[in-house]
C-alpha cells in the first residue's frame, strides 16, 4: 500500500484523522478535491448499516407517495350542486346533473336530459362520451310515445318522438314508426266517421260493419279501445231510440199524466246520443203543454198539482228554468196559504209568510210568471198590516187567566170587518171564549177528582154530582161526562163484586147450580156483567161435562150382563164399586168442548126393557146449599135386587125426557132415605109465554116467590156410589134415575 502511486487530489500522508478527506480546497486558482493517496479499507459493519439506511429511506418515500396519492384522491374538488344553477359552471357539471336527473326514472327528467346533450354538436369535447346516453334516452322517449299512441294520444306521441335528436341511432326507427302511426290513425278516424254517419241515420248494420273494420287495424288503440267504444255507442243509440219511440207512443193520447210519463221516459235517454237531439222537439212541446196546464191549476188554487206539473216539465233541460219559476210561484203561494190558514197568530206564521215572499221574489222580471208573483207579494204585505195587533192579543191570551183572556178578546175585536185578518181574529175570539169556559168549569172537575180518590160509593157519587156541575155545551162537558162514566162503572163494580165473589166461592165448593143462580143476578149493562157471564159459561160447561160422564157410565152399566144366582154378595159389591169408579173417571170436565146440550132425539134401548125418559136440560135452582145426607148403614143381608120400574107419574115441571138405557138390575144398594123437598124459585114469565130453553137463568129473580116442588122418586134398586166417588161429589147432590142432578136437603 505504500508503493501505490500518488493520485492527484489525494490527501497526503500525515493528515490528521479529524480532517474530512472530501473537503474542497478553495484556495488558489484551481480547486481540487484533496483525496488521500492511500484509502483505508472500510469496515464491513459500516457498509451494512448504509444499506439498511437506504432501504428505510426508500420505504419512507414510497409510503409518502401512496399517502399523497390517497389524499389527492380523497380531496377531489367538490361536485356541482344541481339544485343551484349558479354552481353549474361547466359542461361536465351539466352532464353530471343530467345523469342524476335521468336516474330518477321520471319521463320529464329523461326528456330534459336528452334535450340538454342533444344540442352538443360534433366538435364538443364531450360529444362522443355522451352518445351512449343519447341512444339510451332516445329509446325511453320512443317507448313512452308508443304508450301514448296506444292510449289514443297521437299528438302526445308525436311530441315525444320530436325529442329524439337526428344524430341518435334511434332517430330513423322513430320516424318510420311515426309515419306508420299517422297512416293508421287516418284510417281509423275515417272508419269512425263513417260509423257516426250511419248512427245519425239509424243504419245499425253499417255501423256494425265499421266495428269489424276497426278490429282489423294493428294499433291496439283502434282494435281494442275504439272497438269497445263504438260497440257501446251503437247499443246506447239503439236503446235511446227505443226509449224515444216509447215516449212518443205514450204521449200520443194526450193528457197530463201521459205527457208526464212520456217526459220521464224520454229523460232516461243519454244526452250524448243522437236520439237525444231527435227527441228535443218532442220534449219542448210536451213541456210547454204541461206548463200551460200548471198555470191553469195555479189559477184554480190547485197548487200541489201545479207544483207537480212544474217538476215534470223540469225534466226537459231546455225548459228547466221556466219550470223552476212555476215551482217557485206555486210553492210560495202554498206556504202563504199554510201560514194564513192557521187561526192562531204565531211567530212561525210570520216567518212562513216572509219565506213565501222571498220565494216569490226569486222570479225574475223577464219571467212569464212575474206578474202573478208581484200580485201575490203585494197581497201578502197587506195581510201583514195588523199582524202585530193580533200578535199582541195572542200574547195577552197566553197568560190563561180570566181577566187576560177577556182583554185579549177585546183586543182582537178591534180588527174591522172586511180586513183580510178578520176571520183569523174571530177564530181567536172563539178560542178564547172556550178558554174562559175551561177556566170557569175546571174547579168542578178538580173537586170531583178529590172526592173520587176515596174509592167509596159515597165518594164516587159525590164526585159524579160535582162533575154534573159542568153545564151542557160547555168546553169541559165531554171530559166531565167521561169521568162520570168511569166513576159509575166503579160504583157498579163495588156493588156487584161481593155477589160475584160469593158465586165463585160456591163454585169452588162444587155448588155450581147455586153459583150460576147467584152470578145471574148481575144485571145486563153493569160493569161486571161480562165477567159474570163468562163465569156462568164455564160453570155450565162443567155441569154439562159431568152429565155426559154420568150418562156414559149408565150406558156401560146397562150393557153389563145380569148376574146369576151363583154370585155372592161380595161379587155384587165389587161390581158396584167398579161402576162407581167408572163414573168417577168419566166425570172429568172437558175444558175445550163447548157446553152443548144432549140431543133430544130418542135413543135405542135393549129389547124387553123400558126406561123412564130423561129431561132435555138440567134444572138449576137458586138457594143455599143443603146439608149433606147421613150415610146409609151397611145392609146386614144382601138380597137380590128387584127390577127397576119407572115412577108412576113425573113432576109436571120436568121438561121433555130423553130415553137412555136402564141401570143394571144385578146391583144392590142400601136403602137411602128420600131427600127433602127442594124450594125452587119459578121464573117470572108472561101469561102464555113458554120459558126460554137457551137461557135457563134468564127468568130467575131474587124477588120471585118460592115454590116447593117434591123431588123425583128414587127407585130402591138404584146403584149406590162407593166411598171414593161420594167424596168427589158435592155433599148435597145426588143423581136421579131420570138423569137429572138432584140437590137434596
Amino acid at each position: 500500500m505504500l508503493n501505490q502511486p500518488h493520485r492527484p487530489g489525494s490527501q497526503p500522508l500525515g493528515i490528521p484523522q479529524d480532517i474530512d478527506p472530501f473537503s474542497l480546497q478553495m484556495e488558489g486558482a484551481d480547486g481540487a478535491m484533496a483525496l488521500p493517496e492511500v484509502m483505508p479499507p472500510a469496515p464491513k459493519g459500516n457498509q451494512t448499516w448504509r444499506w439498511l439506511l437506504i432501504s428505510l429511506i426508500s420505504c419512507g418515500l414510497t409510503t409518502g407517495a401512496a399517502v399523497g396519492a390517497f389524499v389527492w384522491l380523497v380531496n377531489l374538488p367538490p361536485v356541482a350542486n344541481c339544485d343551484n344553477t349558479a354552481s353549474i359552471t361547466s359542461d361536465r357539471a351539466e352532464l353530471y346533473c343530467a345523469q342524476i336527473a335521468a336516474e330518477s326514472g321520471q319521463l320529464d327528467d329523461v326528456l330534459a336530459s336528452l334535450d340538454l346533450i342533444a344540442a352538443w354538436e360534433t366538435g364538443h369535447p364531450l360529444y362522443y362520451e355522451v352518445q351512449p346516453l343519447v341512444d339510451q334516452w332516445s329509446r325511453v322517449a320512443l317507448q313512452a310515445a308508443n304508450q301514448q299512441l296506444q292510449a289514443g294520444q297521437l299528438e302526445d306521441a308525436r311530441a315525444l318522438v320530436g325529442h329524439i335528436p337526428a344524430h341518435s341511432t334511434v332517430y330513423d326507427q322513430a320516424q318510420a314508426v311515426l309515419d306508420s302511426w299517422n297512416a293508421e290513425w287516418e284510417t281509423g278516424e275515417a272508419i269512425v266517421a263513417t260509423a257516426q254517419e250511419a248512427l245519425q241515420v239509424k243504419d245499425w248494420g253499417k255501423a256494425s260493419q265499421q266495428v269489424q273494420a276497426l278490429s282489423d287495424l294493428r294499433n291496439p288503440y283502434w282494435r281494442g279501445e275504439q272497438v269497445q267504444t263504438l260497440s257501446r255507442q251503437i247499443r246506447q243509440e239503439r236503446q235511446a231510440q227505443t226509449l224515444l219511440d216509447q215516449a212518443i207512443a205514450q204521449a200520443a193520447p194526450g193528457g197530463a199524466d201521459r205527457l208526464g210519463g212520456a217526459l220521464r221516459t224520454a229523460s232516461q235517454i243519454d244526452q250524448a246520443t243522437y236520439a237525444w237531439t231527435h227527441a228535443q222537439p218532442y220534449l219542448n212541446r210536451w213541456s210547454d203543454l204541461l206548463l200551460t196546464l200548471a198555470l191553469d191549476k195555479w189559477y184554480g188554487a190547485d197548487l200541489a198539482t201545479a207544483t207537480q206539473l212544474g217538476r215534470q216539465a223540469a225534466l226537459n233541460p231546455q225548459r228547466a228554468k221556466v219550470a223552476q219559476e212555476m215551482i217557485w210561484l206555486s210553492e210560495s203561494r202554498q206556504q202563504a196559504q199554510t201560514s194564513l190558514s192557521t187561526w192562531r197568530g204565531a211567530p212561525d206564521q210570520l216567518i212562513k209568510l216572509y219565506q213565501a215572499m222571498m220565494v216569490a221574489n226569486q222570479i225574475p222580471a223577464d219571467s212569464p210568471y212575474y206578474g202573478q208573483a208581484k200580485s201575490n207579494v203585494d197581497t201578502w204585505q197587506t195581510y201583514l198590516g195588523d199582524l202585530a195587533q193580533l200578535q199582541l192579543a195572542q200574547a195577552i191570551g197566553q197568560v190563561r187567566t180570566l181577566d187576560t183572556v177577556k182583554l185579549a178578546i177585546t183586543q182582537a175585536q178591534k180588527v174591522p170587518i172586511g180586513h183580510p185578518r178578520r176571520v183569523e181574529a174571530q177564530t181567536m175570539i172563539a178560542h178564547w171564549r172556550q178558554e174562559m169556559e175551561r177556566i170557569e168549569d175546571r174547579p168542578y172537575l178538580v173537586k170531583a177528582h178529590q172526592l173520587a180518590q176515596a174509592e167509596t160509593i159515597g165518594g164516587l157519587q159525590a164526585a159524579i154530582q160535582s162533575a154534573n156541575g159542568v153545564a151542557l155545551h160547555r168546553a169541559l162537558r165531554g171530559e166531565a161526562q167521561s169521568w162520570i162514566y168511569v166513576w159509575t162503572n166503579k160504583i157498579q163494580a163495588i156493588e156487584d163484586r161481593p155477589t160475584l165473589n160469593q158465586a165463585k166461592a160456591m163454585a169452588d165448593r162444587g155448588e155450581l147450580t147455586q153459583a150460576i143462580a147467584t152470578a145471574s143476578t148481575v144485571a145486563s149493562g153493569r160493569a161486571l156483567y161480562s165477567e159474570a157471564q163468562a163465569a156462568i159459561a164455564g160453570w155450565q160447561q162443567q155441569i154439562f161435562a159431568q152429565e155426559q160422564a154420568r150418562q156414559r157410565a149408565l150406558q156401560r152399566a146397562a150393557q153389563t150382563p145380569e148376574p146369576t144366582t151363583s154370585e155372592t154378595p161380595d161379587d155384587a159389591l165389587e161390581a158396584q164399586e167398579r161402576l162407581a169408579a167408572e163414573l168417577e173417571t168419566d166425570a172429568v170436565p172437558l175444558p175445550n168442548q163447548a157446553p152443548t146440550m144432549p140431543s133430544a132425539g130418542p135413543r135405542t134401548t135393549p129389547r124387553g126393557r123400558s126406561t123412564p125418559p130423561l129431561p132435555r136440560r138440567i134444572e138449576t135452582v137458586p138457594g143455599p146449599a143443603p146439608k149433606p145426607a147421613a150415610p146409609a148403614p151397611s145392609p146386614a143381608v144382601v138380597t137380590p135386587p128387584a127390577p127397576l120400574t119407572p115412577p108412576a107419574a113425573e113432576t109436571p115441571s120436568a121438561p121433555a125426557p130423553v130415553p137412555i138405557a136402564p141401570p143394571p138390575p144385578s146391583l144392590s144398594a142400601p136403602t137411602i132415605p128420600a131427600p127433602a123437598p127442594i124450594d125452587v124459585a119459578p121464573p117470572t114469565l108472561d101469561q102464555g109465554q113458554p120459558p126460554d130453553g137457551d137461557e135457563p137463568q134468564a127468568g130467575l129473580s131474587r124477588r120471585s116467590p118460592l115454590a116447593v116442588v117434591p123431588p123425583q122418586p128414587e127407585h130402591p134398586a138404584r146403584p149406590s156410589l162407593t166411598k171414593s166417588a161420594a167424596n168427589h161429589a158435592p155433599s148435597h147432590t145426588d143423581i136421579l134415575y131420570t138423569g137429572a142432578l138432584y140437590v137434596g136437603y
